[in-house]
């Protein structure tokens, strides 16, 4: 069975679904003195069911117990001190790439409220909100561990990872209201900029409203977003549109000029040549792939 040690540094853009991993770890088992400070290259969302684990990083020692919750933030290091056997916990990692190819509105924002966290911060649970957190990990392992992955609709997939990451967040916002005092100013802007994007993604599609709405120039808002995210303001706009794009031409209820509209284009023709730039179908190509 692979370690917590080893989880944090796989490559996730490695792995059958590019940029996430899901695992359920049983019995985990450490040696003592065998571990030594290793930097996480991935976040790391970690659920204890079961045991106690102790994490110490460069400022302190954690101390997980059955019922808590740990976001461990990537590039920064970390030692695992000990493990009270049998260690059970639920183990989830994505990339900012994987969320901005499946998220789009708010879930983009409670995503990145989570990748911008500098520091550890462990949240212990009611029962109710673990044994909540604990189904959807079970629904995410079991959706995304399926080897006849055909078989499983794309929708059900996003609609269970953003179900995640809406838990996540009414967590951190019920047991740690503070979490967001850790952010930078850069980072706090980033995001009130993707807050914004969800709320106003489909009509406004250029970086000036943005910089307008948030009163800063819009080469410093360019050059804040990316260094936070890794992608600049248009990449992150194209991404949302894309997104609700392919949302509405599964749904099958709209003609291609309506959902052009929906989405701020001009005409049908600026839309389909905005979709097929970004995805390499038309419109027309993508629905019938649905099918």
């Amino acid at each position: 069975m692979r370690m917590l040690r080893t989880l944090l540094h796989i490559d996730l853009d490695q792995l059958p679904v590019r940029g996430f991993d899901i695992q359920i770890l049983k019995d985990c088992r450490f040696k003592k003195g065998g571990e030594d400070w290793f930097v996480a290259i991935n976040t790391a969302v970690l659920v204890i069911k079961e045991g106690s684990v102790s994490i110490e990083n460069k400022d302190s020692i954690c101390e997980l117990y059955a019922k808590d919750l740990l976001v461990l933030s990537k590039f920064n290091a970390y030692r695992i001190v000990s493990i009270t056997h049998p260690l059970h916990l639920f183990y989830v990692s994505f990339t900012p790439d994987f969320v901005l190819r499946h998220c789009h509105k708010s879930e983009l924002v409670d995503a990145f409220y989570f990748f911008i966290g500098k520091n550890q911060q462990k949240v212990s649970l009611n029962t109710k909100s673990f044994l909540i957190l604990s189904l959807i990990c079970k629904l995410l392992y079991q959706l995304y561990s399926d080897n006849d992955s055909h078989l499983t609709p794309g929708s059900l997939k996003q609609i269970s990872f953003h179900l995640f990451l809406s838990e996540l967040r009414n967590i951190y916002g019920q047991f740690a209201a503070d979490y967001h005092l850790n952010f930078s100013r850069n980072e706090y802007l980033t995001v009130r900029f993707l807050s914004l994007v969800a709320l106003h993604f489909q009509q406004q599609h250029h970086i000036s409203f943005y910089s307008s709405a948030l009163y800063v120039t819009a080469g410093h808002l360019n050059k804040v977003v990316k260094a936070v995210t890794g992608k600049n303001v248009k990449k992150l706009l194209a991404y949302a549109l894309v997104t609700e794009a392919k949302t509405a031409l599964g749904d099958g209820d709209k003609t291609i000029v309506e959902i052009g509209e929906s989405l701020g284009f001009s005409s049908a023709s600026a839309f389909s040549v905005f979709f097929k730039k970004h995805t390499g179908l038309s419109p027309n190509q993508y629905r019938k792939q649905l099918c």
